[in-house]
């Protein structure tokens, strides 16, 4: 499947998924670099619109370091496209090994991210 979003240059793939393919594109009005998240069913279920939605309602308004903030959503054929700011950052399932103090850190970033979403909600 060949992705073109108006607006956006398409890069590198990211990640594929069973129900996403993500992207790193550029912005071409403002040559800023951008992640993209694709819808992969090409005809996606009323859920599956309704979690890309709820994704980036979420996300865009959301101030905390280590969570990606969602610059736009954009209509993709029948469902969405989910822009997000570039980190630059490397999915996890790229690197081959990690020895025990990166999984350490990387664990502990988790848990405070997921510590500060929860007191947002609490």
């Amino acid at each position: 499947m060949t992705i073109k979003l108006p607006g956006y240059k398409i890069k590198q793939k990211l990640y594929e998924g069973t129900r996403t393919l993500v992207y790193r594109g550029i912005r071409a009005t403002e040559s800023q670099t951008v992640v993209l998240k694709f819808m992969r069913n090409e005809y996606p279920t009323f859920n599956e619109l309704l979690h890309f939605r709820n994704q980036y309602t979420i996300t865009k308004n959301l101030n905390l370091p280590g969570v990606v903030k969602s610059l736009n959503l954009e209509i993709y054929r029948n469902g969405y496209a989910l822009v997000m700011e570039d980190n630059g950052a490397i999915s996890l399932d790229k690197y081959d090994s990690l020895d025990l103090t990166t999984c350490l850190k990387i664990g502990i970033q988790i848990a405070d991210i997921l510590h500060k979403l929860y007191q947002m909600i609490d």
